[in-house]
């Protein structure tokens, strides 16, 4: 009929006829991952589900209606959002997540290596696919290039300066630069690092690229992912200290909208030590992390928690949710909300400047297109850029313990204020008491898949003495230290009985047990450096 629509040819029975055509990935093998798409809109000739097995080595992509028991992952939603996802552009394939309207479970990780594998499309599945919809032109849409230094905004770095800062580092640091410089160039393009002794800066540089064409200098902007969660327990901490707060209640005693379905005897401590009732691929926020304020918010006080996990013993780590519902007690029991307390108490008098708790429109503006970019690297592929949590919805969204930006100097300030018992330059954030508290055990005889045991007041502890494979931060670290990791990125630790910080990033994101072993081996080559072993 004349002006009627052309029905999508995506998810059609001749596409899916097309997606049958390529050679399939191979099953049961550990590049293989799947993921199943439950749509709420399908179009009429379009299965309601689909399973999208990716071969993350080769690029090859299998795609049929879903049979059988769902797979590890599972997302729902529109049918647009699934072709954005599936076959659009890294941006388009991030703001799938800051819609409202989308719901995942189950390893939400696995999309970070997904994402690498369709932006680099080893085997040209992807443009098969994307012509199979009718879809034509390039998937990338405006990376930056060509740019020698940092904008005033992130604080304007010559390239001189930059490299001064390196050669400062090599000659205190000559082992722990050389190990970062063999990762530079093969499991990421970039780092930052960042070490202080007794509060005396010994290194504090950027090497190779924070983007393509971009370079990382000591004054660059990486993502702190969850490095940043401290940043909340210590807010939370001083709240304690003042009496306006007490760990060791209900949340719901500060936000009752949160009571009920399972969660009204769900403590702080219980969301701080990762030992709430809600497993971690079950994050209500999963879907939704850089979505509308609103729906994360209705999201994350609204979840009910099934009745068989509701006092499970074990460790359930909370990316963001925990984090965000754990934010809101700031404006209920002081009155300021997340950002503006954690400037005004913390970043303020440690001399933090250049540290973002999120973008505003206007930073992003300035600089938004010079952010580093974490870069995702699969079995035998170079890193690939990808656009998680640097677009404009993403950076400018506070959330909490996530999306924190600044240099490694400001993590390390930080640090230091905690080593030195609450005190900073600009006034002491908390009292002696406090720190040692939030840094002391809290959660012990529990632990993970992935070598985390005990656990502070939202920070990890070190637990080489619990085995070889709960060692948290080096080799050489005493028992006492204490810091977070950033999703196989990044690290910062503080050591007090060397008087030690250490923080460094890698944007360049790898599977969990390669970033362990470089993480190690640089932390290691620090107390080599300094003959502290």
């Amino acid at each position: 009929m004349p002006g009627t629509k052309p029905a999508d040819p995506f998810l059609s029975t001749a596409w899916l006829a097309a997606g049958r055509s390529l050679e399939r990935p191979p099953a049961g093998v550990r590049d293989t991952v799947t993921l199943r798409l439950e749509l709420t809109d399908p179009p009429p000739g379009a299965p309601p589900a689909v399973d999208v097995a990716v071969d993350l080595a080769a690029g090859r992509l299998g795609v049929a209606a879903a049979a059988g028991e769902p797979p590890g992952l599972r997302i729902t939603l529109p049918h647009a959002a699934a072709r954005a996802l599936l076959l659009g552009s890294p941006q388009e394939r991030a703001g799938v997540f800051e819609r409202g309207d989308v719901r995942a479970e189950g390893n939400f990780s696995l999309l970070f290596f997904i994402d690498a594998a369709l932006r680099r499309d080893g085997s040209g599945h992807v443009a098969a696919l994307r012509a199979a919809a009718g879809l034509t032109g390039s998937r990338e849409t405006g990376e930056t290039a060509g740019v020698e230094e940092e904008t005033e905004a992130t604080g304007a770095v010559g390239a001189k300066e930059a490299a001064e800062a390196v050669e400062r580092a090599r000659e205190a640091l000559p082992g722990t630069v050389r190990e970062i410089e063999r990762e530079v160039g093969t499991s990421t393009p970039g780092a930052q690092l960042h070490v202080s002794l007794d509060g005396v800066t010994l290194a504090d540089a950027g090497l190779g690229e924070a983007r393509p064409g971009v370079p990382m200098t000591h004054r660059s902007l990486p993502l702190w992912y969850c490095c940043a969660k401290p940043l909340l327990s210590a807010a939370l901490g001083r709240l304690w200290e003042a009496g306006a707060y007490d760990p060791y209640l209900p949340v719901a005693h500060y936000l009752p909208e949160f009571g009920g379905e399972g969660k009204e005897s769900i403590t702080s401590m219980d969301l701080l030590t990762h030992t709430g009732p809600l497993p971690t691929g079950d994050d209500p926020l999963h879907g939704v992390v850089a979505g509308p304020d609103g729906e994360r918010l209705r999201r994350a006080l609204g979840v009910a928690v099934p009745p068989h996990s509701r006092r499970a013993p074990g460790v359930n780590y909370s990316q963001w949710w925990a984090w965000f519902v754990l934010a809101r007690i700031l404006p209920a029991a002081d009155g300021r909300e997340y950002r503006p307390y954690v400037e005004e108490e913390i970043l303020g008098p440690c001399g933090m400047a250049d540290t973002r708790v999120h973008l505003t429109p206007e930073d992003f503006a300035a600089f938004g297109d010079r952010l580093p970019l974490i870069h995702v690297s699969n079995p035998g592929s170079a890193p690939q850029p990808t656009h998680w949590w640097s677009t404009e919805a993403a950076t400018t969204r506070c959330i909490p313990g996530v999306n924190t930006r600044g240099p490694l100097s400001d993590l390390g300030r930080f640090l230091t204020m905690l080593l030195r018992g609450g005190n900073a330059p600009g006034g002491r954030v908390m009292s002696p008491t406090t720190a040692a508290a939030l840094t002391a055990r809290h959660r012990t005889g529990l632990y993970d898949r992935y070598g985390n045991a005990d656990w502070g007041m939202g920070f990890r502890l070190e637990c080489r003495h619990l085995g070889e494979e709960f060692t948290s931060f080096g080799t050489h670290t005493s028992p006492r230290s204490y810091g977070h990791d950033g999703l196989w990125t990044a690290v910062a630790f503080a050591d007090p009985d060397a008087g030690l910080t250490v923080a460094v990033h890698l944007n360049g994101k790898v599977e969990h047990e390669r970033h362990r072993e470089r993480i190690i081996r640089i932390a290691d080559a620090v107390y080599d450096d300094l003959r502290l072993c």
